[in-house]
C-alpha cells in the first residue's frame, strides 16, 4: 500500500443494503492498515456512526471511494472538481459505465488504487452559467451532462443557438444535451449522439426530438463555447446538471456552456479499456451475445 495515500473517504448509495455492508467491511480493513477512514454523513447515519458532509470530505480525502451505481459516481466526481483527491467508482447498481470495478472486486480493486497499480486521468467537466437580464444568477459544473428540457418532458422548447463564433440558427425540439465525453455515452448516445473516446476533450451537442430531419449531433473543440437564449415554451424550462441538480429557467434566460478547465482525477482500471465497456456494457458491435 502506497503510504501517501491514508486519508480515505467513502460514500455511496444509502438505499442498498450490500453498499451499507461494503463500508463497514472497507471502514474495518483499511482502519488495521493505518488509515485515517471517512464516511459522508447520510451513509454513516445508515451505520449508526458519526460522518461528515461530503463537500468537507473531497477538500480532506486523498482517495473518494463510491460505492453505487453512475449516479452515486457523478455525485463523488463533482464534489471532487478541481480538488487533487481521486475517485474510485465500484458499480453497485445497474449499467455502471463510469465504474472502474464490480461489486465483486470491490477489495482487489481498492487495493490496486491505494498501491497506485491503477492509473489516474484527469477529466474535465461543463461548466454552466446562467445570465439573466445580463446577470449571472447560476453556475455550476457537470461532469456528464447539462442538458436543457421542459421540466414535465411533454411540451417543446425554443432556442436561439450560438457557437463557433456565429449564429447557429433556432432550434425546436423536446430538449438539448451538451456533453462531456464521458457523457457521451449516456443521455447523448440515446438521443442519437456520436460516442467519444474518454481521452477526448470535447463538447458534444445532441437535440432531443428536433422537430426537424436538418437537427443533428455538432462536436466542438475545447475551447469553443455555446451559448443559448430560452425564447420559450410552454412548460416551466430547466437545466439539468448531470440529471442531478435543477435550475429553473425563464423566457429570454442565456445559457453559456464549455469546458472548464477543472478537473475530476478518475482511478482507471487497465484491465477494462474503454471498448470492453462499450462492448459489455452497452452490447458494441463485436459482443458475441449481442452479435449471434
Amino acid at each position: 500500500m502506497s503510504a501517501r495515500l491514508r486519508r480515505i473517504a467513502i460514500s455511496g448509495h444509502i438505499g442498498r443494503p450490500e453498499v451499507r455492508r461494503a463500508t463497514a467491511l472497507l471502514r474495518t480493513r483499511l482502519a488495521r492498515r493505518g488509515c485515517d477512514v471517512r464516511i459522508e454523513q447520510a451513509l454513516a447515519a445508515t451505520l449508526r456512526r458519526e460522518g461528515q458532509p461530503l463537500a468537507q470530505l473531497a477538500v480532506w480525502c486523498q482517495l473518494l471511494i463510491s460505492l453505487g451505481g453512475d449516479g452515486s459516481v457523478l455525485t463523488g466526481g463533482r464534489s471532487l472538481t478541481g480538488r487533487r483527491g481521486a475517485l474510485l467508482g465500484i458499480n453497485f447498481g445497474g449499467l455502471g459505465f463510469l465504474a472502474a470495478a464490480e461489486q465483486g472486486e470491490l477489495l482487489p480493486a481498492v487495493e490496486a488504487a491505494l498501491a497506485s497499480a491503477w492509473p489516474i486521468s484527469p477529466r474535465r467537466l461543463l461548466r454552466a452559467r446562467v445570465l439573466r437580464r445580463g446577470r449571472v444568477v447560476a453556475r455550476s459544473f457537470a461532469m456528464n451532462d447539462a442538458v436543457v428540457k421542459g421540466a414535465g418532458g411533454y411540451a417543446a422548447i425554443h432556442l436561439q443557438m450560438r457557437a463557433l463564433g456565429q449564429d447557429l440558427g433556432h432550434l425546436v425540439a423536446d430538449g438539448l444535451i451538451t456533453a462531456t465525453a464521458a457523457g457521451s455515452t449516456a443521455y447523448s448516445l440515446s438521443a442519437g449522439g456520436p460516442v467519444l473516446s474518454p481521452e477526448v476533450e470535447a463538447i458534444v451537442v445532441t437535440p432531443v426530438c428536433a422537430h426537424s430531419l436538418g437537427s443533428r449531433s455538432l462536436v466542438l473543440s475545447p475551447d469553443d463555447e455555446i451559448a443559448l437564449r430560452l425564447i420559450g415554451s410552454l412548460d416551466q424550462t430547466v437545466l439539468m446538471l448531470d440529471g442531478q441538480e435543477h435550475v429553473p429557467l425563464e423566457p429570454e434566460d442565456e445559457i453559456r456552456i464549455r469546458l472548464d478547465r477543472a478537473t475530476v482525477r478518475v482511478v482507471r482500471n487497465p484491465d477494462r479499456p474503454f471498448a470492453h465497456s462499450l462492448q459489455v456494457k452497452l452490447g458494441w458491435q463485436g459482443s458475441t451475445r449481442r452479435s449471434m
